[in-house]
């Protein structure tokens, strides 16, 4: 099928499913937050909630918001959020309207579960598939953020004849998706062909980069990388269910994280430090002179993950790994604490007070008046907390009457 009949048909299909936005969960014209909120039903009912404050009181999902099917991610792209359902192949975006009133804008359906999501200049909407153990062509969408509707979508392939790619016998795991100067860079995991969750070759960091918008390559119905960048002073860049494994600084440059231990995903465990890499503006190169060695810098701790917060600092999750820790379990067990790193001087700031905690998935961060709010659950309850970026400190806010938040968006502006 053409690449222009590909998106007539993809365009039609979310003509026919979008939801309007006659529909409102309230009309709460003071309300200034939205939120993602996981009951502690038996089934983890998930809601997209509007509240007028994080810093008191109980948060439930009782009398307000839209509730969603399954299990979702939530990604927000300018004033607009996205949630992409996991078991449910839609997604449907939400925005505030001008009377203060928390309303759903579109729906549109997927071919298979998105994984990975990127954001365009605050104006689109980047969205990939992915698969554990077989070699079929990945899907990219987008849609606009101003009105939820699809826009396009085009297979492409991390696999080519000049790169190598990911390696036979391998498959990628795109773990974020940046545009910078025309350009996409896809880091991702290796994971073995054999459906068996193995990370065998861990040894390197990887990134796919492709001309953006994708195009297909001449031929064939397909993108395909133009370079494949791989750097042997850490392992595969970003985690399983994060969408930020690399991110943009203010100035311009991208930063990725590599975790490594069987506590973060890999399996086996990888022999390369937990580090951060540099690609700095203007480069298509790892920086040969740039290596922030976490391990080193923390005797013997690794990074989980990481977003930017503005200037040359991130917001990041560190946890020390040790053999006793089962595969994936910083996914599961309350082992996570939180820091601020400045990836130019290289110094990690502990933000004291907050206990340490479990995180399986968590959307992208937004700087709200110089705060940022983090869910954190621990095996006797989950509070909100908030983070004043300047100073790195905390202050406890509201108890999350459920599982936790899976993250925080302002949509009122």
């Amino acid at each position: 099928m053409s690449q222009s009949k590909i998106y007539t048909s993809l365009i039609l299909a979310a003509s026919l499913t979008a939801c309007g936005g006659d529909s409102s969960s309230n009309n709460n014209e003071t309300a200034s937050f939205t939120l993602s909120f996981v009951n502690n039903d038996e089934a983890a009912t998930e809601y997209a909630l509007s509240e007028k404050s994080l810093m008191e009181g109980t948060i439930t999902s009782q009398g307000a918001g839209f509730e969603q099917a399954g299990w979702n991610f939530y990604y927000p792209v300018g004033n607009t959020l996205f949630v992409s359902g996991y078991t449910e192949f839609a997604t449907t975006s939400y925005k505030v309207n001008a009377d203060g009133s928390f309303t759903e804008l579109n729906t549109f359906l997927f071919d298979s579960s998105f994984n990975t999501f990127g954001n365009v200049d605050d104006k689109t909407l980047l969205a990939t598939n992915s698969y554990w153990y077989q070699h079929d062509d990945m899907t990219m969408y987008t849609a606009d953020a101003a009105t939820g509707r699809a826009t396009g979508k085009i297979n492409y392939t991390i696999y080519n004849d000049s790169t190598g790619t990911a390696g036979e016998g391998t498959v990628p795991w795109p773990t974020a998706l940046v545009v910078r100067d025309n350009l996409l860079y896809i880091p991702y995991i290796k994971f073995d062909d054999n459906n068996e969750n193995k990370t065998t070759d861990n040894e390197a960091a990887y990134v796919a980069i492709f001309d953006y918008p994708l195009v297909n390559k001449e031929g064939t119905d397909r993108a395909e990388p133009i370079d494949i960048i791989s750097d042997l002073r850490t392992t595969n860049i970003g985690t399983h269910g994060s969408t930020t494994g690399l991110i943009t600084t203010d100035n311009g440059d991208l930063y990725g994280f590599s975790a490594g231990s069987l506590a973060s995903g890999h399996n086996p465990a990888s022999d390369k430090p937990s580090g951060i890499l540099r690609i700095a503006k203007g480069a298509t190169e790892f920086d040969a002179d740039y290596f922030f060695n976490i391990e080193e810098a923390t005797n013997g701790q690794e990074i989980f993950w990481f977003d930017s917060i503005g200037g040359n600092k991130v917001l990041a999750r560190l946890f020390t790994p040790n053999d006793t820790q089962a595969a994936w379990s910083a996914f599961s067990t309350p082992i996570l604490k939180l820091v601020i790193i400045d990836l130019v001087e290289k110094t990690i700031t502990d933000i004291e007070g907050i206990p340490l905690h479990t995180k399986q998935t968590t959307s992208s961060i937004e700087i709200m008046d110089g705060k940022v709010y983090v869910s954190v659950t621990t095996a006797e309850d989950s509070y909100i907390y908030q983070i004043d970026v300047a100073t790195s400190t905390a202050i406890k806010g509201a108890k999350v009457e459920g599982k936790g938040i899976k993250g925080f968006y302002n949509l009122y502006n």
